[in-house]
């Protein structure tokens, strides 16, 4: 079994195949809540395996029985058309969430660039899956990153006409561990999650992904804020209040199970301590054997779990020290009593602060920024 990677709902044995003849469309209101934005659609057969019958298989080539044109096999729950052979392979669906300027937008930017060295480290390829997806990422994250060598501007908020983020971005990872390997990447709008989503269908997705990565600012943690405030830009002081996305976040999983986790990011600004004298948290950060200090680098195929708890404990500790506990308060004691499978990381995915709009001097240079795939992977049994 595989998921949607439009909805991340699970596929089950039930196929839906739709019309893509000459069939007049009509308003798709299902698909219009979970998209979110006005979405049509034609004719549609729902097949499932008779009771008792094992090797029943779904038709291969089915036709319209109104027109005789082609059938396509769509999602069951949002009636996205699936990408062919989906089913086939098994998809890790990732859905991003954060606060405005956390940067998450800039961390899918680098890391598609990464998961290449990822997958040569694997001894295959990666690949997108289709062309909506290689458009998205080109127009939208590497023109920005790796032509302009500028920021990326903040992803649009969905009920906009033109919000790209709608569009998952899908990748094939090749063969891994014997099967067809899929990564489904969703972004959404820091603003979208900072409001309220008590009728927020087209977010349902949260309850579904195989792991959600809640990325956070340590710079919105006042006393880090105030170590730094002659050391970065003053932009890097802007953004939304994590602690409300994280509350909204546990609202949108809602009785979901995804694994979460819990991502530090802009980590960089946390190395600039160590030019702050004589501070608690200058020593800490200075401490050259810490976990949070060294990258285990973008060859090593898989995720090491002796580092990985080290990583853990240490980000844990860390956000005690920021004065940012609740935020650990409130991934080990949600409200909804539910607590998810999670894990602690940091990443940086720029290496150093942007200078205005521009990249630094220096140019990209991420850490550890692959951690976090590597670990959703492996829960998923790929690596």
């Amino acid at each position: 079994m595989t998921k949607c990677p439009y909805c991340f709902v699970d596929l089950a044995e039930q196929h839906a195949f739709q019309c893509q003849g000459r069939c007049n469309a009509v308003e798709d209101p299902v698909g219009t809540r979970l998209w979110g934005a006005p979405r049509v659609w034609k004719p549609t057969i729902f097949v499932s395996p008779p009771p008792g019958n094992p090797a029943w298989r779904p038709p291969e080539n089915p036709v319209c029985q109104r027109c005789d044109g082609p059938m396509s096999e769509c999602c069951p729950t949002c009636h996205q058309f699936l990408p062919l052979d989906w089913r086939a392979g098994q998809a890790t669906c990732i859905a991003l969430a954060g606060a405005r300027a956390t940067g998450k937008s800039i961390y899918i930017g680098v890391l598609v660039k990464l998961l290449d060295l990822f997958a040569e480290a694997h001894r295959t390829t990666l690949g997108f899956v289709d062309g909506a997806s290689r458009e998205v990422y080109q127009r939208i994250y590497e023109e920005q990153l790796y032509v302009r060598r500028g920021i990326i501007a903040p992803t649009p908020r969905a009920n906009l006409a033109d919000s790209y983020q709608r569009q998952p971005i899908i990748l094939s990872l090749g063969i891994l561990g014997g099967r067809r390997r899929y990564l489904v990447l969703r972004d959404v709008a820091g603003e979208d999650l900072e409001n309220r989503v008590d009728d927020a269908g087209h977010l349902s997705f949260f309850a579904h992904a195989s792991v959600v990565l809640f990325l956070f600012d340590p710079t919105r943690v006042p006393e880090v804020r105030n170590q730094l405030q002659d050391l970065i830009p003053a932009q890097l002081h802007s953004g939304g209040d994590p602690a409300i996305v994280l509350n909204n976040l546990n609202q949108l999983i809602g009785p979901g199970r995804p694994r979460l986790g819990v991502v530090l990011s802009k980590f960089d600004t946390m190395q600039t301590l160590t030019q702050v004298a004589d501070t608690e948290l200058s020593r800490v950060m200075s401490n050259a054997g810490a976990a949070f200090m060294r990258d285990p680098g973008v060859s090593m195929a898989g995720y090491d779990e002796s580092d990985g708890l080290l990583l853990d404990a240490e980000v844990r500790s860390l956000l005690q020290r920021l004065n940012a506990g609740h935020i650990v308060t409130v991934i080990e004691n949600p409200h909804s009593g539910r607590k998810l499978d999670n894990r602690f990381f940091v990443v940086s995915a720029l290496g150093a602060p942007t200078e205005g709009e521009k990249l630094h001097d220096h140019g990209i240079a991420s850490f550890r920024c692959l951690d976090p795939i590597r670990w959703a992977l492996r829960a998923d049994a790929a690596i």
